[in-house]
């Protein structure tokens, strides 16, 4: 539920109601504290307690997602449990549904006992848009149609969220880059998205699967309803992000040789230094979410001349994405979501250098090795 937490806090104009007992509204904390946001989450908790269970908590359910739509007027609404509300099985999604409320009512599935919070938001994302972009889907065969001439192409950015690891950032800068090259942005979501804005996802062009963690699923789903490619190349490093504009050049129809030249390059200088000679040789280990943990191998291997000692992911369900990476530097994966595990590895290994999360930077203090926070902790 925090994976769908990052997604509602995303969003604008939407609501989520939490069926939830007193206690799991820690989630708040992430969102005001950690992500620093100058609002509370769009979150509604039900938050009985353990005298409630011997009532109606269907009804408690149903009282708060009615007063939250009086309250907010938001122009969707997600319905979910937290993990320990799943245990009740009061089904939020039936139950929200028989209050025939006048928006779209989004109800979410989550496994909490078996998945974890990247699949969570990837899933509620994926929810979000069927059921917001759906309705305007064209008829199976509809030929897509052709973008007006000397009309500039169109993309979205999908998969950033709130609680993101440097999302923000990395939105700022692709958009630049895109803008730079020719192309526009028309959506970026779910980060700063509305209900509305989700809605038109398939008049876009093309789709920049930026974190696959996330935005795939969507994506895929994207591409099957509306004809809408999408990206596989994420532009982190120099030579991925060559090839990022090359492919993204291809599917706007532009030149992509006038677009690596617009694309220009910040690292040749520190390439050609001095100073980057002393990294040749050095060993890494490398472990966070599998966008960032392969990326971040392959620009300390062909870029830094890092020799990779180590890589792994808690991203399961990218495990094969990581272990054909790890083919490449000669290395056994780590595929975990135990840190203690990373842990006994990197004491293993003993490598001259840690890229991983937060959790990676308390272990590299133990062991006496330095340690760059590449991705977020969800393997705590």
């Amino acid at each position: 539920h925090v994976g769908a937490m990052r997604v509602a806090t995303a969003l604008r104009d939407v609501h989520y109601v939490l069926h939830a007992p007193q206690g799991d509204t820690y989630a708040d904390l992430l969102f005001t504290m950690i992500e620093r946001l100058p609002r509370r989450p769009p979150v509604t908790y039900t938050t009985f307690q353990a005298r409630d269970l011997g009532g109606d908590t269907a009804e408690l359910f149903q009282t708060a997602a009615r007063e939250a739509f009086e309250r907010f007027r938001p122009k969707a609404m997600m319905v979910g449990a937290s993990c320990t509300a799943e245990l009740i099985q009061d089904d939020p999604g039936g139950l929200a549904r028989a209050l025939n409320l006048p928006v779209p009512v989004i109800a979410l599935e989550l496994p909490s006992y078996q998945r974890k919070e990247n699949w969570g938001a990837s899933e509620t994302f994926y929810q979000m848009v069927r059921a917001l972009a759906g309705p305007r889907a064209p008829a199976r065969g509809t030929p897509r149609p052709a973008r007006a001439p000397g009309a500039r192409p169109r993309c979205n950015l999908l998969g950033p969220t709130a609680l993101g690891f440097r999302h923000r950032d990395d939105v700022r800068e692709i958009t630049g880059l895109l803008e730079r090259i020719g192309i526009d942005v028309q959506t970026v979501a779910p980060l700063g998205a509305g209900a509305d804005d989700l809605a038109r996802l398939g008049e876009a062009d093309f789709n920049v699967t930026l974190y696959p963690e996330v935005g795939a699923l969507a994506a895929s789903w994207l591409t099957r309803t509306f004809g809408q490619p999408a990206t596989r190349t994420v532009p982190i490093g120099v030579a991925a992000t060559r090839e990022f504009i090359a492919e993204v050049a291809g599917l706007a129809g532009i030149d992509p040789a006038q677009a690596l030249a617009d694309g220009g390059a910040n690292a040749t200088w520190y390439s050609r230094s001095v100073d980057s000679t002393y990294l040749t040789g050095k060993r890494v280990f490398v472990f966070g979410d599998a966008t960032h943990a392969i990326a971040a191998a392959r620009v300390a291997s062909r870029e830094l001349g890092f020799t990779v000692v180590g890589l792994g992911t808690y991203s399961r369900e990218f495990a094969r994405d990581v272990r054909e990476a790890a083919l490449l530097y000669g290395v056994e994966p780590l595929i975990t979501d135990d840190y203690l595990e990373v842990e006994e590895k990197v004491a293993e290994l003993q490598p001259e250098l840690v890229l991983g999360t937060q959790m990676e930077r308390h272990i590299a203090k133990r062991l006496g090795v330095p340690c760059a926070v590449i991705s977020a902790p969800v393997h705590v």
